[in-house]
């Protein structure tokens, strides 16, 4: 019932060790990155009091910039952040400590705490709050008999957990969700195990902490229920819009842990006596794994270690009979190693995409014990050097232009660059949802359109089309971009973002046209639309889910659905599509799919137009369109938008291609900016080509070319099988001079992969000339993943 002085001495040391082994110093501040970005935007938001589920809309709560071990550096918020790592990471040790008490053997208590000092402070997000939530709970609901033994020490130990469930609640919405539940558990046992009015404290207590913090945050109390239902929107769309990947290794190892726990639950809740209190925590537990699994598992790249650090600890929060017969018990122990046993396989498996393996994770730590020592004892120092960085990438990103005609006028920035926008000190002022991919459902794209159809749209908007995972560029945020289309007019362009000034066409939303073709199709059907390709269309679809697809989505994720697009030129394309996203009508005709086919737009000059287009799952197996209905919905209707006047337009074209040396005038197929070796390039997909005009004299051509890594990697099941580059003179009259020719297969060949150099080569022309650079595919002829790159000067 009390503590000697030697177990709380060595308590302290070991919570002192967990403690420093836990924190963690945030990153440098963000420039275009995306996750860096949108970090960037919660300090942002969280220095001006903007509400959380109003003026802006994410996954994370008015906490959540403070919360991530990985956010960028804010000069005002620098001490803030590092003060909440202290604290935090103080009360993990804590309690992750304490619970030791409840844990039976030496070798067990041993394994318990070398897991939690080594393995799980390698983690700091999700799994380690994930962990906290569950064991502070469990703590609750059975307390050690230090706590269970004093009513003043026992409420203490509640009000500190109800404390910290109200705090976390506000930093991440699945933090709420998992604390909501962990407050329901706490409730319903108090109330067996002692009485009901303790039991009614339970919620009210931290309903109270839960609306004080929120206020202390500066948010208004009447912007909590909006804040739920949007966060609500945002989870119920998660499962369909970020799911990728898929490692069976991984799935095998997973099914396997929640099996043996599985086991585990039933040897400690269905062997009498029975206990209320042991299956509240078994349910608790398994809720946990739940909400683990889907962090991890949908979105299936590094995501998966949240599941298996999560799975490492979790068996020692299920509580079993002590009086059970010796051979259950061993039995229930024996369960409990190989639960943690697959785990761990699971944890370096996975960890090994980020060099977390078996072989380098003790020294993994050991450096960091050193690295938190060290730096927490020169902090000003730590703040000097993200000081330099936070000068250079404002140097690396200033664009003057933009800033000298926004000045301190309300801008947005689309889709997800906003650390450009905090580089230059510009006035943000975005749409709710303000990283376009996470729009997931038609009331979050509405919510968007709303805000940008009424006068609280920005007064400037600076524009990049971008979209991940291969999703088709114009259909995320549709209905804003309709509106952007209709409303604002380009003013300039610098290094490669546009700059949109509002000057209103119209009031409200866009509305379509004349519907131009109306029916329900089938998957993976053929639509051909070469009648309609001379006209603007938008495309509307409603991609139904079967019972079983509902089930898969909740408890898993869906299958990808691409729109797979032929031209009236003969090129072929394939893009993901959210069904989430698709309901509202986006800009399909003519192919708007980058930054210079924008231009083109705006300037009237020809673009792609669709011949033909089919929805198909990927993989495509049969099997798979069970999880959706039989038919969708397919609706092609006018576009009655027409590009707004550009006044410059060869100061539009500046910029579009910052890794060229000279900029080609036409390039002839789908292209993006990309990264490869940190080195910016653009991904023209083969069959490609890209033009540039030539005077009379003499050039140098020189500079690099490739494929993407992700072209080739291990992850991607329908990997490149090569591609053929070359570089060709073509005089007025067609004649071609081959400056360069090479094939590239990376899958096979190990020296091809990477930045590959051209040697310089030096020529002469009489009279004008063009350029031409060309990507054909491989020798099959299969454009799948031809993801080829060129960097170039001449």
């Amino acid at each position: 019932q009390s503590l000697s002085t030697e177990t709380f001495i060595g308590g302290l040391c070991v919570v002192a060790l967990v403690w420093l082994s836990t924190i963690y110093f945030g990153a440098p501040t963000a420039g275009n990155a995306l996750d860096a970005s949108w970090t960037q935007s919660l300090a942002y938001a969280f220095k001006h009091h903007f509400q959380a589920g109003v003026d802006y809309l994410f996954t994370f709560g008015p906490l959540g910039y403070i919360y991530h071990p990985r956010s960028s550096y804010d000069v005002d918020l620098f001490y803030t952040f590092i003060a909440w790592h202290i604290i935090t990471g103080l009360f993990f040790a804590v309690i992750f400590v304490t619970y030791t008490q409840k844990i039976d053997g030496k070798i067990d208590k041993f394994i318990y705490l070398f897991l939690v000092l080594v393995v799980i402070s390698s983690f700091p997000d999700d799994p380690r709050y994930f962990l906290g939530i569950v064991a502070s709970v469990v703590l609750a609901i059975s307390p050690p008999p230090f706590f269970k033994h004093s009513i003043l020490r026992y409420t203490t130990l509640v009000g500190l957990i109800l404390l910290f469930l109200a705090v976390v609640s506000l930093t991440k919405f699945t933090h709420f969700v998992l604390a909501g539940v962990g407050v329901l558990s706490m409730t319903v046992a108090i109330w067996h195990s002692y009485s009901r009015k303790f039991a009614l404290i339970i919620p009210i207590v931290f309903t109270i902490f839960l609306l004080c913090i929120w206020l202390i945050s500066g948010q208004s109390l009447l912007n909590l229920p909006t804040y739920i239902i949007n966060s609500l929107q945002i989870t119920s769309g998660y499962s369909d819009a970020m799911s990728g990947g898929f490692k069976i290794t991984e799935i095998k190892l997973a099914m396997a842990n929640i099996f043996v726990i599985m086991l585990m639950v039933l040897l400690a809740c269905f062997i009498k006596p029975w206990k209320m209190k042991r299956f509240i925590i078994a349910s608790m537990v398994f809720f946990g794994i739940f909400i683990a699994w889907k962090a991890g598992f949908v979105r299936h790249d590094a995501h998966s270690l949240i599941f298996f650090a999560f799975a490492v600890l979790a068996p020692f929060f299920i509580e079993y009979d002590k009086s059970m017969h010796r051979f259950l018990i061993l039995a229930f122990r024996v369960l409990r190693y190989i639960a943690i046993f697959t785990a761990l396989s699971g944890l370096f498996i996975a960890g090994s995409a980020i060099n977390y393996t078996h072989s380098n994770f003790m020294a993994k730590w050991n450096q960091r014990i050193v690295n938190n020592l060290t730096t927490l004892l020169n902090l000003p120092d730590l703040k000097a050097k993200r000081d330099k960085k936070l000068d250079r990438l404002k140097q690396k990103y200033n664009l003057p232009k933009i800033r000298a005609v926004v000045g301190q006028a309300t801008v947005d920035i689309f889709s997800w660059e906003q650390g450009v926008l905090f580089l230059n000190e510009l006035n943000w002022h975005p749409r709710p949802v303000f990283q376009s991919y996470v729009a997931f459902t038609p009331s979050l794209i509405a919510l968007n359109g709303d805000f940008y159809a009424s006068e609280q749209a920005p007064e400037f908007v600076i524009f990049k089309l971008q979209a991940i995972d291969g999703q088709f560029p114009l259909m995320n945020d549709n209905e804003a971009l309709k509106i952007l289309l209709r409303d604002y007019q380009p003013i300039l362009s610098e290094k490669g973002y546009f700059l949109l000034k509002r000057v209103p066409r119209s009031q409200g939303a866009v509305s379509a046209g004349e519907t131009l073709l109306s029916r329900e199709i089938k998957i993976g059907e053929p639509i051909d639309i070469r009648a309609l390709s001379n006209k603007s269309l938008l495309l509307s679809l409603d991609i139904r889910k079967s019972w079983m697809g509902h089930l898969s989505s909740l408890l898993y994720k869906m299958p990808d659905i691409y729109l797979e697009i032929e031209a009236t030129d003969g090129t072929k394309m394939s893009y993901r599509i959210i069904p989430g996203m698709t309901q509202s009508g986006f800009v399909i005709n003519p192919l708007i799919l980058n930054q210079a086919d924008l231009v083109g737009w705006y300037t009237e000059t020809a673009l792609k137009r669709v011949a033909t287009l089919r929805v198909v799952i990927k993989p495509e197996k049969l099997w798979l369109q069970y999880f959706f209905n039989t038919n969708l919905a397919l609706k092609i209707s006018e576009n009655k938008i027409t590009p707004y006047p550009v006044d410059d337009t060869q100061n539009l074209r500046t910029g579009l291609y910052p890794m060229f040396h000279s900029e080609p005038y036409q390039v002839s197929s789908p292209s993006n900016a990309a990264l490869e070796e940190g080195k910016a390039v653009l991904m023209v997909h083969a069959p490609g080509e890209m033009r540039f005009r030539l005077p009379a004299g003499k050039h140098k051509f020189t500079g690099q070319f490739g494929i993407l890594k992700g072209a080739y990697s291990a992850k991607n099941k329908h990997p490149t099988d090569g591609v053929e580059f070359s570089a060709v003179i073509q005089k007025n009259h067609g004649e071609e001079l081959i400056l360069f020719k090479q094939f590239l297969n990376p899958r096979v060949v190990k020296a091809d992969r990477g930045l590959q150099t051209i040697t310089t080569v030096s020529f002469e022309i009489e009279k004008n000339a063009e350029l031409i650079l060309r990507t054909h595919p491989g020798i099959s002829n299969n454009m799948q993943s031809d993801w080829s790159f060129w960097r170039l000067d001449y």
